[in-house]
């Protein structure tokens, strides 16, 4: 730029090259240049350029790592370096995500979107236990529901749903990672679900659709990983509690004065409006049948009238010897009660025992234990005939052979005049 300022001003090349420090020959190229910057390199054909559609296509379905990108462009004949893929992976997935992130946001009453965070410990019934929040947040209205539980299994995650229903209404459909509990198995390469069945008839009862977010693909569910972000930060850090139930209470409390009540950032507006104009749209859980939750054990009833459980044995109904029961559990912790089924009979009720509390019968049992017990023995009676009572008496050598034995083993006694007796009674006296 200098070298073509001082030319348009007159000077001659030799000044023009001596007050730069370069030659005259210097001069001339930059003069002879169109454009002061430098020429575009040609651009060279890439290795992959041949798979580049290919991996569009992938990356709008599904957020791949490349390094799984790789292995599929190599077994298709690439002879590249990951560091290329990389480089162009890496552009495309930011643009990408803007689109999934814009594709995403729902219409009143579409999506919920469901997840677990982990918490830390907690005491549960005399055990440490990990403290769970499960969160659901509507897509439209951002309404947040929120549960701690001690246990993250497909039954706590049903039972939460319920809950949830319950507060907010049912959306259309229910937006789950791959969570084990709801997802058997999700192919990242044919994007085929296999849903748990327990999970999919969870879902057919109540009348919404699960849909599983791509693998690798936190983004797709971005309003529930906030809100569990959300919950943990601004409810419970810092929080006094004495027990689960206080804990749960205190944050309904605070989801119903706080947080669906807040302007939310995104939408401008609070959640609980936008949920009034979305509720249209939610089926009512009172409009649907109950689904019991409760997980079911199954055991066999042994002979004594007790099944195991949990490391404790526990009495049933002795109608119920030798045949299999369910166990349907209402907790999880020490305390809480349980009952056991035959068919739809109750057959027993108990509250949970800590593991190798021992044998546990109630009184009603073993009423009905020792009723059935003699009854059976009366049965056997009958069965058999009343026996004749009778008498055998030993033959005289016998009952001569048994008093000796006893004179053998007898101890052996000094006798004395009863003078001597009493002899010694009066020196005692004395």
């Amino acid at each position: 730029m200098r070298i073509k300022a001082l030319d348009r001003q007159g000077v001659p090349k030799t000044e023009i090259a001596r007050r730069c420090g370069v030659s005259r020959q210097t001069v001339y190229n930059h003069l002879n240049r169109e454009s002061s910057g430098p020429k575009p390199r040609k651009r060279r054909p890439s290795k992959l350029d041949p798979y580049k559609e290919y991996l569009r296509s992938r990356l709008e379905e599904y957020n791949l790592p490349a390094t799984v990108l790789y292995r599929e462009i190599r077994a298709m004949g690439y002879e590249g370096r990951l560091t290329i893929l990389r480089d162009f992976v890496g552009p495309l997935k930011k643009e990408l995500t803007r689109k999934v992130v814009e594709r995403f946001e729902t219409r009143p009453g579409h999506q919920a979107q469901i997840d677990w965070g982990e918490c830390g410990k907690i005491t549960a019934g005399r055990e440490r236990k990990t403290l769970h929040l499960f969160t659901l947040v509507l897509g439209y209205s951002r309404m947040t529901f929120g549960r701690f539980t001690t246990s993250s299994r497909r039954p706590a995650l049903l039972d939460c749903l319920q809950r949830a229903f319950g507060k907010l209404g049912v959306p259309e459909e229910i937006l789950v990672d791959n969570m084990k509990q709801a997802v058997d198995q999700h192919d990242a390469a044919t994007g085929s679900v296999r849903w748990n069945r327990s999970f999919l008839d969870f879902a057919e009862h109540h009348g919404f659709v699960p849909a599983a977010s791509p693998p690798y693909w936190p983004q797709a569910k971005g309003k529930v990983e906030r809100g569990i972000g959300y919950l943990k930060k601004s409810f419970l850090e810092g929080r006094s509690f004495t027990d689960l139930e206080d804990l749960n209470g205190q944050l309904e409390v605070w989801l119903d004065s706080v947080a669906n009540v807040r302007v939310h950032g995104t939408t401008g507006e609070r959640p609980v409006d936008r949920h009034a104009r979305e509720r249209e749209r939610l089926t009512p859980l009172s409009s649907i049948p109950h689904y019991d939750t409760r997980p079911v054990e199954l055991r066999v009833v042994h002979r004594d009238s007790h099944i195991r459980y949990q490391g404790v044995d526990y009495s049933v109904h002795p109608e119920a010897v030798g045949r299999t029961v369910a166990v349907r559990p209402e907790g999880e912790a020490a305390g809480d009660w349980f009952s056991v089924f035959l068919g739809d009979d109750r057959v027993g009720r108990h509250r949970r025992r800590p593991k190798g509390a021992g044998r546990v019968t109630l009184s009603r049992h073993r009423a009905a234990i020792q009723e059935i017990t003699r009854g059976d023995e009366e049965k056997a009676r009958r069965r058999h005939g009343r026996q004749p009572r009778f008498v055998q008496e030993a033959s005289p050598e016998e009952a001569a052979a048994t008093l000796e034995r006893i004179h053998r083993s007898a101890p052996s006694v000094d006798v004395h005049p009863l003078e001597v007796y009493e002899q010694l009674a009066r020196e005692a006296a004395r």
